[in-house]
């Protein structure tokens, strides 16, 4: 019997499993997925039980599958939810239907499947085998191991003085209960960070009446675009065929958002090359991703991932009432005696803020050399996983088969979703992970 073990029950992991489960067939197959047991299907991203913290992505795209793409939203329906299929949904909704979608493959199913709700904090890898070493001391002996690791807490800010990571008040989970719980109505709120877990911050706080001031600093201030629906744009896919220069890329991508202005909308363009990135992406020298990274991403991430309408409204009213103020600067220095001072500057100018309370949304840490995780620095000390060359998860072939110590591709490690953002760029999404997720089920199946 083959044997593969699931190493995180968010998305990528639960999308896994499932896609295993209905594709197994006759095979005889054993699947042990760890993840604590509350948590199956919704990680980071989906865990959330609040109703603010909307998808960014209409539900009718949501599907687990690749080939059946509105299946959250009859799902939704088949549940009483009466949304229809363009609706932006609370998260906690979604990871509902992927706990559900699971569940039910692993009922109609002849494959042996065990959860295990514990934590793997060690690996062993011999002969084209693996031993998965977890907490409670049990190990589990498999064929195929897949580290799908998910989002892990963002790094602390890049100050020198750093004592003010110990304060309580302090958070580097947006979606931590105590954060809320723990904050006065009139608390002054500094958040680090104005991308999407930003925007959840506001939203929740606008939610639950908090009347204190809330800040948010990135280097440009820039806020996530809104969602526009309704608009299609003709593929212009021919047209970055062979492209080795980022620069050159940019220039077509205007071009045609220029010309979309006239009858469509720039998100159309973007949404158009969403079947094209990856290949883009692949393409480019190092050089040019290095480049990427440093100068343009920001500015592609404020276009690519958009926010809900509704959470834009209140965002908008937040910052005309004087609730919400977004800076622009470089952090300075972050000192911490009963309050938070934070020292920042833009265009040579310093300035000052201060705050009851620090929210770091800084994003998911994607160095590996530097993620506080036991099982983590293991894999990195046994050589079983290493950075990317742009230390933007580990190295990878674009199907997921992990680089192993001994310089080549391991025949028993594979990974998929966020661990290969610096192989595929684009793969955080569920578009993406439900596409890896069943192109990695039938691979193992296959070997």
């Amino acid at each position: 019997m083959k044997r593969i073990t699931i190493i995180g029950g968010g998305a990528s992991g639960t999308l896994t499993a499932t896609n295993l489960l209905k594709l197994a067939g006759e095979t005889p197959l054993h699947v042990d997925l760890v993840e604590k047991r509350s948590r199956i299907g919704r990680g980071v991203a989906f865990g959330t039980t609040r109703d603010a913290h909307l998808l960014n992505v209409p539900c009718g795209r949501m599907g687990a599958f690749p080939d059946d793409v509105g299946g959250f939203h009859a799902w939704l329906v088949a549940n009483g939810h009466e949304f229809d299929d363009h609706a932006f949904v609370p998260r906690r909704l979604f990871g509902a239907y992927l706990r559900d979608t699971f569940e039910s493959a692993a009922a109609s199913t002849n494959v042996s499947i065990e959860l295990h709700d514990d934590e793997a904090v060690d690996l062993s890898v011999d002969n084209k085998a693996a031993q998965v070493m977890l907490r409670s001391g049990e190990i589990l002996q498999t064929d195929k191991v897949v580290l799908a690791f998910g989002n892990f807490a963002p790094p602390d800010p890049s100050v020198v003085n750093k004592d003010f990571v110990t304060s309580p008040r302090y958070f580097k989970d947006p979606w931590n209960d105590e954060l809320y719980s723990s904050l006065k109505p009139d608390d002054e709120v500094f958040v680090i960070g104005t991308g999407l877990s930003m925007v959840d911050v506001a939203i929740q706080l606008n939610a639950s009446g908090h009347r204190g001031k809330i800040s948010a600093i990135s280097t440009k201030g820039l806020l996530p675009a809104v969602h526009e629906l309704g608009h299609t744009y003709p593929v212009f896919n021919d047209e970055l065929d062979g492209a080795t220069r980022i620069t050159d890329v940019f220039k077509t991508v205007r071009k045609h958002a220029a010309k979309a202005e006239q009858d469509s909308n720039w998100r159309a363009v973007i949404d158009s090359l969403r079947p094209a990135t990856q290949k883009l992406w692949l393409d480019l020298p190092l050089a040019e991703k290095r480049y990427f990274k440093q100068h343009l991403s920001r500015y592609w991430n404020i276009a690519r991932h958009r926010v809900p309408p509704e959470a834009n409204a209140i965002l908008q009213q937040m910052q005309a009432d004087g609730r919400l103020e977004i800076l622009a600067g470089r952090l300075n220095d972050i000192r911490h005696d009963g309050r938070f001072s934070i020292t920042y500057s833009n265009n040579g100018i310093e300035s000052t803020a201060k705050a009851d309370v620090l929210v770091n949304c800084i994003g998911s840490e994607t160095n590996f050399s530097r993620i506080d995780s036991e099982f983590v620095r293991n894999l990195v000390a046994r050589r079983h996983i290493r950075n990317n060359e742009l230390d933007m998860g580990i190295m990878a072939t674009p199907d997921g088969r992990v680089f192993s110590k001994n310089d080549e591709y391991s025949e028993t490690v594979w990974t998929l979703g966020t661990a290969l953002k610096g192989t595929l760029w684009e793969t955080t999404a569920i578009p993406e992970i439900r596409t890896q997720a069943r192109a990695l089920a039938l691979r193992l199946l296959a070997e």
